[in-house]
């Protein structure tokens, strides 16, 4: 009986289990539609979805006419990679069947439960892999309970199930512990700096993630000599993908640029106006309304064409460089509006997927009753979690080698900060993967003590 509860079963239990709860989730949604600028979807396509398929419809329209893949789609806006992996999807599923029709106006993406299937095998064959590696570095047991965590995490496996750029990140996450834990030589670094590369592509808050690796290296037991190697490897080898991509968009476009124009319009998009807003004391619609004037003014001063790209970037570059004015000018307010921001960000939310695609939007979800329900459920587990991931980190000091420890700790802290203060819950995830490590290890050192008050009693 014992064998059942062996990580090998658990693993092929959680398997076919995410499977179950995958189609039962399809089943419920697959017809239910939801109306986005006159098309008419599926509610299993959040906005970013569509976004993505826009992308990938002009990518194999592109090809079509004759341009190589190289060159092919519209301006680097937001995830680079992502599209792309939808493009090969529907290439090899659907022979490139267009997914957006503008002449029956409906979005379809067709055979798109196997996308869903590629993204928790990829994420299961992931995990298996890390446990493995742990294996090297930790006990046993508790390399099993930080990969049983990680595969029965709500907080995590809801994102297998949507179009997001969430669960393909996480496993590259879940590959970048493998390996860095086991990398040795300079050439691991330089694969790292690569992997890191492709990790930015499909999602830009990897850009800076290098840093948490320098520091990592910092702290390994070597030379100055061949610690400095590392770090050149590992920064040549990122540098290579972002090169790439900015070639790419040259190629492209006639101009070299490798940050999305999302990124340049974030802070307008989520902070701003709230900043604007609360300075000037006046309505958040009267500030958006402000800036969309300075817009206009920018496009007229400098006579932008934003259908060209070169013009587009500028114009973005000199709208971002406003809004860090803003919140600069406005510290203290600033400073209040993203610590709220914090806070609603990293209240845990094990439904998010599931009510996106049960609500087409947030107003409709707020005034619900599931929205008050689980809302008071996210209040209570949040700090629950947060205590136990504490005591984890805690006795992780005597469980953990320091240099992971560093990485584990500096990982949390690097995600949390550079994407939670986006209002939207789904930036927290990737800090929540890190985090079910401590949460792990905390029930770790619980089944020893309740193992050992047992045998204590037994004799």
């Amino acid at each position: 009986m014992r064998k059942f509860f062996k990580f090998e079963f658990i693993f092929i239990y959680s398997f076919l289990l995410m499977f179950v709860i995958t189609n039962i989730y399809i089943n419920k949604f697959s017809e239910q539609y939801f109306i986005s600028d006159g098309y008419k979807h599926s509610s299993l396509y959040q906005e970013d979805a569509i976004s993505y398929f826009k992308v990938t419809d002009r990518i194999s329209n592109d090809i079509t006419e004759g341009k190589k893949i190289y060159n092919s789609g519209g301006p680097y806006s937001f995830s680079f990679l992502h599209p792309r992996i939808i493009y090969f999807f529907n290439n090899f599923f659907n022979s490139n069947e267009e997914i957006i029709n503008s002449t029956k106006l409906r979005i379809e993406l067709r055979n798109y439960k196997f996308f869903l299937y590629f993204q928790i095998i990829f994420f299961y064959l992931s995990t298996f892999f890390l446990n493995r590696s742990l294996l090297k570095i930790f006990d046993k047991n508790l390399s099993n309970i930080i990969c049983i965590v990680i595969l029965i995490n709500p907080i995590i496996f809801q994102w297998h199930m949507s179009f997001y750029t969430e669960s393909i990140f996480l496993s590259f996450l879940i590959l970048l512990m493998c390996f860095l834990f086991r990398s040795k030589s300079w050439v691991n670094f330089l694969f790292i700096g690569l992997y890191l590369g492709i990790m930015y592509s499909q999602r830009t808050i990897a850009l800076l993630y290098p840093i948490v690796i320098f520091i990592y290296i910092i702290f390994l037991n070597q030379n100055l000599k061949e610690k400095i190697i590392k770090l050149f490897s590992l920064t040549m080898g990122m540098s290579l993908i972002l090169f790439l991509i900015g070639f790419y968009n040259y190629n492209r476009a006639g101009v070299f640029y490798f940050t999305p124009m999302q990124s340049k319009t974030d802070i307008r998009t989520y902070l701003e106006a709230d900043v604007l807003g609360y300075s000037k004391k006046i309505s958040k619609e009267d500030a958006q309304e402000e800036l969309k004037n300075y817009n206009l003014n920018l496009i007229n001063t400098y006579s932008y064409d934003l259908q060209k790209e070169r013009d587009k970037i500028e114009f973005l570059n000199k709208v971002q460089k406003n809004s860090f004015k803003t919140l600069i000018s406005n510290k203290a307010i600033t400073f209040k509006i993203i610590i709220k921001n914090y806070l609603h960000t990293m209240l845990l939310n094990p439904v998010q997927v599931f009510f996106e695609a049960k609500y087409q939007n947030w107003i409709d979800y707020k005034k619900s009753d599931d929205h008050k329900l689980w809302l008071m459920v996210r209040i209570i587990i949040t700090p629950i979690f947060f205590i136990m991931v504490g005591l984890g980190l805690i006795f992780s000091i005597n469980k953990v080698k320091f240099k992971y420890n560093i990485f584990l700790f500096l990982s949390i802290i690097y995600f949390t900060s550079i994407s939670c203060w986006l209002p939207n819950t789904r930036y927290f995830v990737p800090s929540v993967l890190f985090m079910s490590i401590y949460f792990s290890v905390f029930l770790h050192h619980i089944s020893l003590l309740f193992k050992k008050n047992k045998l204590s009693q037994s004799i």
